[in-house]
């Protein structure tokens, strides 16, 4: 099997199950033919073994190759026969799914707004739903948009507030996303500005994350904390949040990351310190296994993950749904 890979926007996967397609029909490849594994063809074509695994797996969904595990990966010999038992491996896997989404306290709704959005992406291709976050701080637009990933058939921009808020003519950043999205906090502010355009934000709840919470607030009475972090605006949140759940007013030591080196100094000083979780110092390649020492010295660093709420994410994968759906 010859596989060659073009350029453009088109995903790789779906160039692999084309040209398996292909190949089918013009009889390059027969009934019974073995395919390369994935790792053979990760490596012919010098591209990641989880995209050759998403191709073999449609093409394996839509009964063009069998699966035989130990033994390969072939094109379909007998389809009349494998139909039927496809589709009883397909619904014991379907259960098996349903048992461990169950596990992790997903409703039904929920359950079905996801399956409602994976199978919309599978037939729009390369259109998305496009979505414009807007806050006041690099750090919580960041960990809102790792929240967002999981969202098959979206497209993620970030924008600070200040910069719609302070233009002169603020809807020009945001005419053509789907969903504005920000925080109830800064929701009237943001729907003002944009009024006059008629885009109507979405306001989303947020708050710590329950291990955040546990974290900072299971901290010795005589523990010494520092916060690292890259702007004023999220250090004030979490000195705001950190005294809300450890009681009284806390002005806790501000260190702004602009040097891993300083950084380091500055975290040493303390017996924890509080980080935005996207904080370049976390990364163990840049920080050379310092936090790590620190670690294993009985110190912490606590992430502090101010996250959407479950109300608000289920009402943003509806709008998606929707659009997907109408799209």
């Amino acid at each position: 099997m010859k596989i060659k890979l073009s350029g453009g926007n088109r995903p790789i996967y779906k160039q692999i199950v084309e040209q398996v397609l292909s190949q089918i029909k013009d009889g390059s490849l027969k009934p019974g033919d073995r395919l390369p594994t994935e790792r053979e063809l990760s490596a012919q074509l010098q591209i990641a073994r989880g995209t050759v695994q998403k191709a073999y797996r449609e093409l394996s969904d839509n009964n063009i190759i069998e699966v035989i595990q130990g033994s390969g990966s072939y094109i379909y010999n007998d389809k009349s026969v494998y139909d039927a038992e496809q589709r009883r491996l397909a619904l014991e896997l379907i259960e098996n799914t349903l048992d461990k989404l169950d596990s992790w306290n997903l409703s039904s709704k929920e359950i079905s707004l996801l399956l409602r959005m994976s199978l919309a992406k599978r037939r729009l291709d390369d259109r998305f739903v496009r979505i414009a976050l807007v806050d006041c701080n690099p750090e919580t637009l960041a960990i809102f948009k790792r929240q967002l990933g999981y969202i098959p058939g979206i497209a993620i921009s970030v924008f600070l507030l200040d910069t719609i808020i302070l233009n002169d003519d603020p809807s020009r950043f945001l005419t053509d996303y789907d969903i504005v999205l920000t925080t109830v906090t800064h929701y009237e502010q943001l729907e003002e500005s944009l009024a006059p355009a008629g885009i109507k934000p979405v306001a989303v709840d947020v708050a710590p994350s329950r291990q955040t919470i546990l974290s900072m607030s299971t901290l010795p009475q005589n523990c010494s904390v520092g916060i690292i972090c890259q702007s004023n605006k999220f250090a004030n949140l979490i000195c705001q949040q950190y005294s809300l759940y450890r009681g009284g007013e806390e002005n806790l030591p501000i260190h702004f990351e602009t040097d891993i080196q300083k950084s380091l100094k500055f975290m040493k000083q303390f017996d924890a310190v509080i980080v935005p979780p996207e904080l370049p110092l976390l990364d163990p390649q840049i920080n050379d296994g310092a936090v790590d020492e620190y670690l294993s010295s009985g110190k912490r660093v606590i992430p502090f993950d101010y996250m959407i709420d479950r109300g608000s994410m289920i009402h943003i994968e509806e709008l998606i749904s929707n659009l997907l759906q109408a799209k």
